[in-house]
């Protein structure tokens, strides 16, 4: 994507034949699949058969809905690249779950993505690398050409995650140079969810790239079809971009016509997170101030179109597990937007996670990194900003009683603050945890709107909830919408609204609900 993967190692080596490519789609014959699905969009989307001939014999559908990724059809990428120019640690099969759950009927993929304050189970996705900024892909087994091709998807709404679809291949030449194939689809690109990146590559230094703005936030958690038909055959290839069947642009410079494969897939690298928009926090730890979220599929399609104007050649694909059997949940996880929420690690554990419970891991990583020094500059990147008048404790008085339960307390004018980005005008969430005061003191939450994405935006107002001044260890819930029009992200605060007392939190829970 974008010019970036360039490390493969040789696994799977396919060329294209029309024999072995049919026995992949298992959709042979079956046009009426196809055409009830082309059935929305406007008239261009839809005419495509007037424009190109279409080849359903070696159609490829897949609504991942079996108890296991097709073999067949894809790999499970197990991959690093890009890594000297990024702290982004790849793709990895842990991050790839199927999903059957009643109450999500359409989502039947999700890929889990791995922020900066990732800690998970505390363990190595790979004995290379940790959990943190990874994300997951699939990518088919066949080198792909010229066709139509659908992906019904929900990208994750991180800023710093880059959900996508997109074709890439590259050789070297003959005279030493480089032919990167690229056709992508991008949401994420930027801190910036008001747009859909378009780009299309034929070499390393070659790329054509458009922010497309689209009238909704690409983040709200609404399915839509995200689609382009490669054309090779025209005297100037080219590729149509369409949003639920619209068609929203053309794009005809530097169009790839060699064939390579097709790869679903959620990355998290530091400059898509907001480093290079966000003059103070120009460090790749603030990029991606979250824990885990996800990207959802509905299903994805190819459909060829029988033309020439390309060229197939062998390909292959980047680092897969052949082995790794993809776990199936009964159950959409539960995405808490708050880091931390129980408060049991300390700052440091943000950024290495993997240091908690293994101290060998300590010598295994260069400590001198931005990593570190931005944990000894600006604590206020870490999940609640501390002040002079708030701390995280171990408190005795809840139960269990034990060493390593901690509490935010906050003292008088103290706060607790996080980061939201890429929360959108009428954003919906549920807030709940457990609280208790002492003194003259009520619990109080509190938000900024903001009119950005950096963290040095513009502020737009701020709202306050009172919690309560309960002086027992207290369930609370509540729920808001973000009202301020243009609002692009939120600052959120746990305080004390009186000058005198002391608040404790824990177990801080925030969940989205969806959209006005």
């Amino acid at each position: 994507m974008n010019g970036k993967k360039r490390i493969f190692s040789c696994g799977l080596s396919l060329v294209l034949t029309a024999t072995a490519f049919a026995g992949l789609c298992g959709c042979r014959n079956t046009p009426t699949l196809a055409a009830k699905m082309y059935d929305f969009g406007d008239d261009y989307y839809k005419s495509v058969e007037k424009r190109y001939k279409l080849n359903y014999d070696e159609m490829i559908y897949d609504d991942f809905t079996g108890d296991d990724i097709d073999r067949d059809k894809w790999v499970v990428s197990d991959s690093v690249w890009d890594q000297w120019g990024t702290d982004q640690n790849g793709v990895r099969p842990q991050n790839l779950f199927l999903l059957d759950d009643p109450a999500r009927p359409e989502t039947h993929l999700i890929m889990r993505a791995n922020g900066a304050y990732y800690d998970g189970d505390n363990g190595r996705l790979s004995a290379q690398q940790t959990g943190i900024n990874t994300g997951a892909s699939i990518s088919t087994v066949e080198a792909l050409g010229p066709g139509r091709y659908d992906v019904k998807m929900k990208p994750c709404p991180r800023v710093g995650a880059l959900t996508s679809m997109w074709v890439f291949s590259w050789f070297n030449k003959d005279d030493g140079s480089v032919q990167q194939n690229e056709i992508d689809i991008e949401i994420g690109l930027k801190p910036d969810f008001a747009n859909v990146f378009f780009t299309t590559w034929t070499s390393p230094s070659n790329n054509s790239n458009f922010a497309q703005p689209v009238d909704y936030m690409v983040n709200d958690g609404d399915w839509h079809v995200y689609s382009f038909d490669w054309v090779t055959d025209a005297e100037v290839p080219y590729v149509d971009y369409y949003i639920d069947g619209v068609k929203m642009m053309t794009i005809d410079t530097n169009v790839p016509t060699t064939n390579a494969t097709l790869t679903l897939g959620i990355w998290v690298p530091s400059w898509a997170g907001g480093g290079m928009t966000d003059p103070v926090y120009n460090v790749s730890s603030a990029s991606r101030m979250w824990e885990s979220d996800y990207a959802e599929f509905s299903w994805w399609r190819y459909v060829p179109f029988q033309m020439d104007g390309w060229e197939q050649r062998p390909v292959t694909n980047r680092n897969y597990d052949p082995d790794y059997k993809v776990e199936k949940l009964a159950q959409m996880p539960t995405v808490n937007k708050t880091a931390n929420g129980d408060f049991e690690r300390a700052d440091e554990s943000y950024y290495y996670p993997e240091f908690r419970n293994n101290p060998d891991a300590v010598n295994a990583i260069n400590l001198d990194t931005p990593w570190k020094d931005y944990t000894e500059k600006d604590p206020d990147s870490s999940f609640f900003v501390e002040n002079s008048s708030a701390e995280r404790i171990a408190d005795a008085t809840k139960d269990p009683a034990t060493p390593d339960n901690y509490v935010a307390k906050i003292v008088n004018g103290g706060s607790f603050g996080q980061w939201l980005r890429g929360t959108g005008t009428g954003y919906k969430f549920r807030v709940k945890g457990k609280y208790r005061v002492e003194g003259n003191a009520t619990a109080i939450f509190r938000y900024n709107n903001y009119l950005g994405f950096s963290t040095t935006s513009r502020s737009n107002g701020s709202e306050t909830i009172q919690i309560g001044s309960a002086t027992q260890w207290t369930d609370f819930s509540f729920e808001f919408t973000v009202t301020k029009p243009e609002t692009q992200s939120i600052r959120y605060y746990l305080e004390v609204l009186n000058s005198a007392g002391t608040a404790y939190f824990d177990d801080i829970e925030m969940v989205y609900l969806g959209h006005n």
